[in-house]
């Protein structure tokens, strides 16, 4: 494992049986750093871990444990693993949610410090409250975007539970938060959107979706797009564009991305097998998304032709939530059987694709994916760290993974994300999604997050 100088203590529980244990951290300058225990729970003193890992960066971490029994100490194989040079952006924030699609009211969005184990609650659908004691109440938190990893400019997707409420965008700049109507005329409003670089406009997805149950495998709920296109706002003017090279009514386009220098839009497009909407529950598990993107000019507005960048026919996958490091080299997505939605999909692997060698193939990243649904990735801003959600534990319970990128493309092997008490994932009954890397805090206050919520949802 590669782990961040800047990571939280990786504090771990001794499942072999023992009256006591012992952990050693040591490396190759620096004091070590010891705890014992006599139930298993070795839990790291942060200030001297700290100190460990910056003194060693680039070096060899030795993790050494013993377990004391009736003949005496044990001392287990030392386990080996590495201290990178470069960090890990020190916050993550993302969606703390019941692993079941009915519970929208216990939906929460955290941001939690990664160099240790503060967290911080930025909205609660159940507990936060606006100046006036109104409450979130049901409705649905959902994506989350900032502007090149930093946390002074949020977006935030919110779907009410009521069908007399129409679903929003909340803005927030300079710690104001304040709805966008995104709506034009009967199209659905946004939903999955990215920020052009810079800064002044967002691409957006249109999504009516609808929720399809069988009996059929270990998942038996599907998301599945009845109608998608893409659009774009312009945040200074709050002005709508349909761009109709994006907005085929022939086709299925969600989840856009910008690439790091503006001039691409990357995006999944499906053919649409239901355009009268009939028999959806028939099709639903026909549909395979390809990744596609369109030439844009930040200059002149200008739009260019859509083209195939992975056909979902020669991957034999469908392909969603493409992520582009911001180096601008890798291009990495989510590959599974079918549909646009793989947090329910135990097929879902990630993969990855070289931007910087003309006519690739993407590869799928074996060395960081499991048996069960790896999704959700976010890279760090210095295109070196990845985090993604994974379901491999249990398949049932996303948990948020970390792994290094290596000389020649390949990742290390995947950690979970710290946490103080050794126990808590055991006890956790709630899954982490959507995790978004960013370099410093959240900005805008619970309260006038609050504050645009309940304006929101209000609304007609």
């Amino acid at each position: 494992t590669v782990v961040p100088p800047n990571i939280a203590p990786l504090n771990l529980k001794v499942l072999e049986p023992g009256r006591k244990f012992c952990l050693r951290v040591s490396a190759g300058a620096g004091a070590p750093v010891e705890v014992f225990s006599t139930g298993g729970n070795m839990r790291l003193q942060p200030g001297a871990w700290r100190k460990l890992l910056e003194a060693n960066r680039g070096g060899e971490l030795r993790m050494d444990i013993y377990a004391r029994r009736e003949s005496g100490w044990l001392h287990f194989a030392t386990a080996r693993n590495r201290i990178a040079a470069e960090e890990i952006d020190p916050y993550v924030v993302y969606r703390y949610i019941p692993p079941v699609y009915n519970k929208w009211d216990q939906i929460s969005i955290r941001q939690r410090d990664l160099r240790g184990f503060d967290e911080r609650i930025l909205v609660d659908n159940q507990r936060s409250r606006d100046p006036g004691g109104n409450s979130a109440g049901s409705a649905c938190l959902n994506c989350h975007t900032f502007l090149n990893h930093g946390a002074s400019q949020m977006l935030l997707h919110l779907r009410p539970a009521r069908k007399s409420q129409i679903p929003a965008m909340i803005l927030a700049r300079q710690g104001r938060a304040e709805m966008v109507d995104t709506r034009d005329g009967p199209a659905p409003p946004a939903a999955y959107s990215s920020w052009h670089p810079s800064g002044k406009l967002l691409a957006f997805s249109r999504n009516r979706l609808v929720q399809v149950f069988h009996t059929a495998g270990v998942e038996t709920r599907e998301v599945v797009d009845q109608v998608s296109d893409l659009g774009l706002y312009l945040v200074d003017s709050g002005q709508v564009q349909a761009v109709s090279e994006i907005s085929r009514p022939d086709r299925l386009e969600t989840f856009p991305v910008w690439s790091p220098d503006g001039r691409y839009l990357y995006f999944s497009s499906a053919p649409l097998l239901w355009p009268d909407n009939k028999n959806i529950h028939l099709l639903y598990d026909k549909v395979q998304y390809d990744l596609a993107r369109i030439a844009y000019d930040p200059a002149t507005g200008r739009w260019g032709q859509v083209e195939t960048v992975v056909a979902a026919a020669q991957l034999g996958k469908s392909v969603s939530l493409a992520q582009i490091s911001p180096d601008g080299r890798f291009l990495m997505f989510c590959g599974h059987d079918y549909g646009s939605f793989p947090i329910f999909q135990p097929s879902s692997d990630l993969f990855m694709l070289d931007l910087s060698q003309s006519g690739a193939a993407p590869r799928r990243l074996d060395e960081i994916n499991s048996g069960r649904t790896d999704s959700y990735h976010s890279w760090s801003s210095n295109s070196r760290w990845v985090v993604f959600s994974s379901k491999r534990e249990d398949g049932m319970f996303a948990r948020f993974y970390i792994s290094h990128l290596e000389a020649g493309g390949r990742f290390s092997k995947p950690f979970v994300m710290p946490q103080e008490d050794p126990g808590f994932y055991g006890r956790c009954l709630m899954t982490f999604n959507r995790p978004e890397l960013v370099r410093e805090p959240v900005t805008v206050s619970p309260t006038e997050l609050m504050r645009a919520i309940n304006l929101a949802t209000r609304r007609p």
